[in-house]
């Protein structure tokens, strides 16, 4: 598959996630301060095939689906999940599933995005090998699972492929993180650690994207995504307070109007 190269330089861009709509809790889900990155590197890489390993609700999912939509990205994005949960997770019926499905009909039915609810196992012979030009790995966060699904998943990765691993930050807690402070030192690399449970980004098949990204002043947008998320999120716990300062306010209102009319 032919690989392409950058068209343009870094563009920090602050984009509208519609996914929200149905599901306003992926904005302050564990991956919602990495979906601006998400977005831009899509808009930058214009990837041929996205694959991601663990889904759930869907945020980084989306993420990739709105650059795709709002940039027409000729792009086949693959979210592979049994969604039946884990022991991080949490287990949880159909209700998940069905809820990303809705999603993707709602607002994504005309890009290529593909559900395949499966085992990550099961799923490598769907995919070809050197295809995919950008891998993301947030499935179970022992050492042993990532170190699996990443060497396992790394032959369907394509020259100068890049791989995402979600739960990084070494205050997690989780083997995944072990893991990460362990193959960052093998390849070309840039890190998230300060917000939203880290994010490394890995570049095991060639630096043409690292290269590409250090054109740019890559430090100083790795500030402005920690920052972004931040405010973000800051922004939308003040508005969640005020709604229960607010609902607060009419109940007490309401019991004083009772209290009234008794009296």
């Amino acid at each position: 598959m032919k690989q392409k190269s950058a068209c343009n330089k870094w563009l920090c861009l602050d984009s509208q996630f519609e996914s929200d709509l149905l599901n306003p809790n992926l904005a302050t889900s564990p991956w919602s301060g990495h979906r601006q990155f998400a977005f831009d590197l899509m808009v930058f890489m214009q990837p041929q095939v996205v694959v991601e390993l663990g889904t759930h609700y869907g945020c980084s999912f989306f993420a990739f689906l709105q650059a795709a939509k709002d940039f027409d990205l000729d792009v086949s994005i693959y979210a592979i999940d049994s969604w039946v949960g884990d022991e991080h997770a949490g287990f949880y019926g159909d209700d998940v599933f069905d809820l990303v499905k809705t999603i993707v009909f709602q607002h994504f039915k005309s890009q290529n995005a593909v559900m395949l609810r499966k085992r990550f196992d099961e799923a490598l012979s769907d995919i070809q090998d050197g295809c995919i030009n950008l891998l993301h790995i947030d499935g179970l966060h022992t050492y042993d699972a990532v170190k699996h699904d990443f060497e396992t998943w790394l032959p369907k990765l394509a020259k100068d492929g890049v791989v995402l691993f979600h739960d990084i930050a070494p205050d997690t807690g989780y083997g995944s993180a072990k893991y990460w402070s362990e193959i960052k030192h093998k390849f070309p690399h840039y890190e998230f650690l300060h917000h939203s449970w880290g994010l490394g980004v890995l570049f095991p098949k060639g630096d043409l994207w690292h290269h590409e990204i250090n054109n740019g002043n890559h430090s100083g947008w790795l500030n402005i995504y920690r920052y972004q998320a931040e405010s973000k999120l800051l922004k939308k716990q003040l508005l969640s307070a005020e709604a229960m300062i607010d609902d607060r306010d009419k109940a007490i209102q309401s019991q004083t109007t009772m209290i009234d009319d008794r009296d």
